[in-house]
Order: structure tokens, then C-alpha cells, then sequence
């Protein structure tokens, strides 16, 4: 062993990470979390099992929320049929949202120059800035029946072919890729940047080629950036209600059929009936499965971390 391992830890070189100062700078991010996370969470899992008398919520310890949405999870309230309808669309928007990012981040690492990669970056993150409803709102004049991309079939001569997308699943599909892609490119983006060049140099000098040296060497050593990227489109896409009422009309159609996803069913609960325990049990269901998601998505990732290692 050397003299630096057996020296005692008093004398041992002191780093960055060893000073006290780090408490006191991770204090404020603790405390935020705390109080606009954690909080938060525990009230509304805590309002989940109180009881309504006289139309007014009442604090107790009761499971009578959970026995009532359960008892008709398949049947009546078709909760049970909105989750399948979520996760399918969560799903299949996690992957054609990866893909799409995918793509887009490993033209920005390799085919644009360094020197202008960061803005290129910036320009692929610049739709964040935007409000999400407005992007919404955006896409619905886009793909109405007679928005811009009809309006503009019709003045080419093309009348007899109409897009009739909105309110679908594919409307809610497209606003939710919109909004993810900012966020996946960087992701994406960062995982590909640390990919050792020498590698690919290297499969390419052996006669591979780019094909093969892209599957043999880029995608394996990027799997754990899509792994990541998937799990968080998954778990924004499934507590995203916004995109399925203004785009998908609430019950968008789908292969499964015409059903809303589970957090739009949440929202027009809660405003027809202002039943908050209810609506708190059906939140706390959501965010079991959201945590169940982000478990399948944390261990993908960790196996596709262990096989770059």
C-alpha cells in the first residue's frame, strides 16, 4: 500500500468534498425541496385518506377512497381502461420522442462543427423558453381542420387530402414530443459527448464502417443516455394532462379506443364532483405507478451502465 493509504485520516489530503462548507451550500437545495416537494407530496398522499361529510373534507385515517375507485376500476369509472390508455401513450411517446432527440443530438455532436455546437445546442433548447400552453395552442391552430397545414393543401390544389389529427392520440403525441425534445436533446447530447472519439477512430481504422462503428461502438456506449431519456419522457408524459384535453379533446382515439389518459380523467373528476380526497387517492395511484416506471427505468439504465463499464 502506499504512505498516502496509511497515512490516518487526519494528515490525508483534503479535497473539495471534504470541507464543511458543502453543508451549508446544499442547505438551500435541501430546504427547497423540502418545502415544495416533499411537503407537498406527503399532504396530498395524507389528503388521500380522509372522508367527505356534508360536502366538506374531513381529516381521517379511512381506505374508503381506495376500496371505492378499485371496486370499479375496469367497470364503471374505467380507471383502470384511462391507465392502460396513459401508459400506451406514455410508451409510444417516450419512444418516438427518444429516437427523434436521438437523432437531432448526434447530428449536433458529429456533424456540426465544435465551435458552433453550443449554439447549435441553444437553437435545439430555445422552444423551452416558450409557455407549453402556448405551444399547445399553436399546434391546434397547425392541425385543426382548418388550420394551417389544410389551409395550405387547399391553395396548392391538394382540397380532396385533409390532415385529421386533432384531437387523436397522435395530436397529444405530437405536443408532448414537442415538449420533451428540449430536455432529451440535452440529455442525449451529454451522453453522446462523452463518448471517446479515439474509439470510433479506432473501429474505423479496423475496417468498420460508419454503419457498423454508429451500432458496434456510439449506440452501446450511448445506451444509458437513451435509457435515461426514455424513463423521463415515460414519467412526464404519464402526469402530463394538458396536451391530451387541448389536443387530444380529453378522450382521444387510439388503437385501445376512444378513452382519456388517466391525469385528464383526474382533472375532469376533480372539476365535476370537488371531491379532494378522492382526487388525492386517484393522484396517489398515478405517482405509484410513475415511481414504478421511474424503478424500471432507473434499473435499465443501471444495466446499460454497467455494460459501458
Amino acid at each position: 500500500m502506499s504512505s498516502i493509504d496509511e497515512a490516518p485520516p487526519s494528515r490525508r489530503m483534503r479535497t473539495p468534498n471534504d470541507s464543511p462548507l458543502k453543508v451549508w451550500f446544499l442547505a438551500p437545495l435541501g430546504l427547497w425541496l423540502i418545502l415544495l416537494f416533499l411537503l407537498p407530496l406527503l399532504f396530498l398522499l395524507w389528503i388521500g385518506f380522509w372522508r367527505v361529510e356534508n360536502f366538506q373534507a374531513i381529516p381521517d385515517f379511512s381506505l374508503s377512497n381506495y376500496t371505492d375507485i378499485f371496486a370499479s376500476f375496469f367497470s364503471k369509472s374505467r380507471y383502470g381502461l384511462a391507465m392502460i390508455q396513459s401508459l400506451w401513450v406514455a410508451i409510444t411517446t417516450a419512444f418516438f420522442a427518444t429516437i427523434l432527440s436521438y437523432m437531432v443530438a448526434l447530428s449536433i455532436a458529429f456533424a456540426v462543427p465544435a465551435r458552433w455546437q453550443r449554439l447549435a445546442l441553444l437553437l435545439a433548447i430555445a422552444p423551452f423558453w416558450s409557455s407549453y400552453v402556448l405551444r399547445l395552442y399553436a399546434w391546434q391552430t397547425i392541425l385543426s381542420r382548418n388550420g394551417v397545414i389544410n389551409s395550405i393543401m387547399r391553395l396548392v390544389g391538394l382540397s380532396d387530402y385533409r390532415i385529421d389529427i386533432i384531437y387523436t392520440q397522435i395530436a397529444t403525441r405530437i405536443g408532448l414530443i414537442h415538449y420533451l425534445a428540449p430536455i432529451l436533446i440535452v440529455i442525449l447530447y451529454v451522453s453522446i459527448l462523452a463518448i471517446d472519439r479515439v474509439l470510433i477512430e479506432a473501429a474505423r481504422e479496423l475496417g468498420c464502417t460508419r454503419w457498423q462503428a454508429f451500432t458496434r461502438v456510439v449506440l452501446p456506449l450511448s445506451r444509458f443516455g437513451l435509457m435515461t431519456a426514455g424513463s423521463f419522457a415515460v414519467i412526464v408524459s404519464l402526469g402530463d394532462a394538458l396536451s391530451g384535453n387541448l389536443l387530444g379533446g380529453g378522450a382521444g382515439t387510439s388503437i385501445i379506443g376512444k378513452l382519456p389518459t388517466y391525469a385528464s380523467m383526474i382533472m375532469s373528476d376533480y372539476s365535476s364532483s370537488t371531491n379532494l380526497p378522492r382526487t388525492s387517492a386517484l393522484a396517489t395511484i398515478l405517482i405509484a405507478v410513475m415511481v414504478l416506471a421511474l424503478a424500471v427505468g432507473f434499473v435499465l439504465a443501471d444495466r446499460a451502465r454497467r455494460r459501458i463499464g
